[in-house]
């Protein structure tokens, strides 16, 4: 789906930009500078309504009590929502008589409502989880093409819903892939569109935009609507958090601020009244290099929120001359939001280790134990596959904490997968506050790639490195090479019929 037409409310930004895609025009010349006040609000805005302010403390305590009391209510939903939407499914089968299309559009139509209402109930089960910090999360490299089909089915019953068609901008090279959980990364996605379809206009788009940072080592993802924007004092509700958890806005907010942080990103609203509002956040992309850097630069970070409000969203060139010195366009503002839930057992140090598998494992019993490996990972941990059977282990912890989970997880294995063999390296300790801290932990990360690429048997001609890109064929090559093979059969035809014509010369 095109998306030439689409503008929205960016600014620009110093140093070079880099899009895996065709950049589009984001300014003053928008169509969103023709917005009424009748229009709706962007992300998150009608979750802001003046909740009076209370002490910081007994705003978590009331969150953590709403919290729970949703993923409790989402637990009791699911069984009867279940049994409701396979009911209609089974009458749409036609498995209890004969259905005119009518009808069967309309159970169609209630079949895509139950989809809705079961992803709002997953989502309110897995909040409580994310702010325990103990996330279950699975990640792997996964092509960013594989994330648009699945964000794309996850949608349909919104799109239908809303009369609205999400843009993709920079999402169809299949050779770019990102370090993430697909499952994760899904249901972020859909959460920002989600949300920006409940308050965009019939008729009108969203964006989904993908470009590469100035580093080159992530993606940036920006969901983009053509909403009112959200002022200043909106803006200031979110950044502290005073909003209204209970509403389905700022549920979502508060779900994908935990997503973006198991991806080692903050969530970044900017926005201005009036053209729109844009959510970003990173993945890495491009190696384990990408990787490592990503998540040291997150720790170090802390996850805190970062605002800046009057941010100029328009170029130089582009401001008002009319009246000197007076700005006749609305400032842009940012907010940047790290995760809501536990802090790190040590804020400024991690333990590294290392664990490989014996060989004599099936490539199903290392999937098994990765899956076991990730799923016990707690929020500040980084679990790294560098190859089919060995990982590297970032884990949130003194030596003696990584020893102790070292010998659960051991134990955990062995009960799951009966006996196997698990190899555990020496931990060392990583100062992150250690301005050299990114470029120790990605060193050990190449080093460990290149170490395990090099020693390994490749027994399956499509077998590659993990990390890369899956073999593709291509049909460039194919048909080059099929050209060079008719070239050389013409010849040597060419050169039997010269041996034979000499053959005959000679001949007495």
């Amino acid at each position: 789906m095109s998306s030439s037409n689409f503008t929205a409310p960016t600014q620009s930004s110093p140093g070079p930009q880099h899009t895996l895609g065709p950049q589009h025009t984001f300014g003053p010349q928008s169509s969103l500078g023709s917005t009424g006040a009748s229009r709706p609000h962007g992300f998150g805005a009608a979750a802001l309504a003046a909740d009076p302010l209370t002490p910081e403390s007994e705003f978590d305590n009331t969150v953590n009590a709403i919290v729970q009391m949703m993923s409790e209510t989402a637990s009791d939903l699911r069984t009867p929502l279940t049994t409701v939407r396979e009911s209609l499914r089974s009458l749409a089968a036609g498995h209890q008589g004969d259905i005119s299309v009518p009808q069967l559009q309309t159970l169609r139509g209630a079949i895509d409502q139950c989809d809705c209402m079961d992803q709002i109930v997953g989502e309110m089960m897995q909040l409580q989880r994310l702010r325990a910090g103990l996330p279950r999360v699975r990640r792997r490299w996964v092509s960013v093409t594989d994330i648009r089909r699945a964000v794309d089915e996850s949608l349909r019953p919104w799109l239908l819903r809303g009369h609205v068609d999400v843009l993709w901008d920079g999402a169809d090279d299949s050779h770019v892939i990102v370090f993430a959980d697909p499952d994760m990364l899904r249901r972020l996605l859909v959460n920002l569109v989600a949300s920006a379809i409940r308050t965009t206009v019939e008729g009108e788009d969203i964006l989904i935009r993908l470009q590469m940072a100035s580093s080159g080592g992530a993606i940036t993802w920006s969901v983009v609507d053509r909403g009112e924007g959200i002022s200043q004092r909106q803006m200031k509700q979110i950044e502290f958090q005073h909003k209204s958890s209970a509403r389905s806005e700022g549920l979502g907010l508060a779900i994908s601020r935990q997503l973006a942080a198991l991806h080692f990103s903050t969530l970044r609203l900017r926005s201005r009244v009036g053209w729109g509002t844009e959510v970003s956040f990173q993945t890495p992309v491009s190696g384990s290099k990408s990787v490592a850097e990503s998540w040291v630069r997150w720790r170090q970070r802390g996850g805190v929120n970062r605002r800046s409000a009057g941010e100029n969203a328009l170029s130089a060139g582009a401001a008002s001359h009319i009246q000197r010195h007076v700005r006749l366009d609305p400032p842009m503002l940012s907010v940047e939001l790290g995760h809501d839930s536990v802090v790190p057992r040590l804020q400024d140090l991690a333990t590294v280790t290392t664990v490989a598998m014996g060989a004599a494992m099936s490539r199903a019993d290392a999937d098994q134990f990765d899956s076991l490996l990730q799923r016990d990972a707690w929020l500040f941990d980084l679990i790294y596959r560098v190859d089919t059977r060995r990982w590297i282990c970032v884990l949130d912890g003194d030596s003696e904490e990584s020893r102790r989970r070292a010998s659960v997880i051991t134990e955990a294995a062995r009960r799951q997968m009966g006996s196997v063999r698990l190899d555990w390296g020496t931990p060392s300790q990583l100062d992150l506050q250690h301005r050299g801290a990114a470029a120790k932990l990605s060193d050990m990360f190449v080093r460990e790639t290149l170490a395990a690429s090099s020693s390994n048997t490749i027994t399956d001609a499509n077998q590659v490195r993990l990390g890369t890109a899956p073999i593709e064929i291509s049909p460039v090559a194919a048909a080059r090479l099929d050209e060079e093979l008719r070239r050389l059969s013409e010849r040597l035809q060419r050169q039997a019929v010269t041996v034979s014509g000499q053959a005959e010369t000679l001949r007495p």
